[in-house]
């Protein structure tokens, strides 16, 4: 479990990240006028995931491999990572359609509904279950993806 304490720290700190930016997704609107376009907005994120990928693999390689580490074991430390993050994706789900923005759901449907999308896959595409399932793969997808490439700048020489 040692062993995994740096995945963990880095994985609650994008988490709060993520937090934070449901914050300034509101500010700028995504969550009302722009609800419906929500899921391309959210892609920003991936750049903050993919420098925690980059120090989470660094400092893994600073602390368990004096300085160098190989691609395999700098890849696996980024999918622990991705598994982690995605596993907390619901937690950030939660509390935008709870606490940050009530009524995302009721608008983002009346906005997909409004742009000639059908009811039922707006209901389908816009609620909490689908919200979480969305952010756990697409955390997870990109984290291995980016984890795979971030892993080259570490391999051993």
């Amino acid at each position: 479990m040692k062993n995994f304490r740096i995945e963990f720290k880095w994985a609650m700190f994008y988490t709060l990240l993520n937090f934070l930016w449901l914050y300034a997704e509101k500010a700028f609107g995504w969550h009302s006028s722009g609800a419906s376009r929500y899921a391309v907005y959210s892609m920003i994120m991936v750049i903050p995931q993919i420098a925690v990928t980059y120090f989470n693999m660094r400092e893994k390689s600073e602390k368990f491999f004096d300085g160098n580490i190989e691609w395999r074991k700098a890849f696996f430390s980024g999918v622990v990572l991705s598994v982690l993050i995605a596993a907390l994706s619901p937690v950030i789900v939660y509390a935008l359609t709870e606490f940050v923005s009530p009524d995302f759901v009721t608008t983002a449907i009346e906005q997909g509904v409004g742009k000639g999308m059908k009811e039922d896959s707006a209901k389908s595409l816009y609620n909490m279950n689908s919200l979480s399932k969305q952010a756990m793969f697409g955390n997870l997808a990109t984290g291995v993806f980016w984890s795979a490439i971030l892993a080259l700048f570490f391999k051993k020489k």
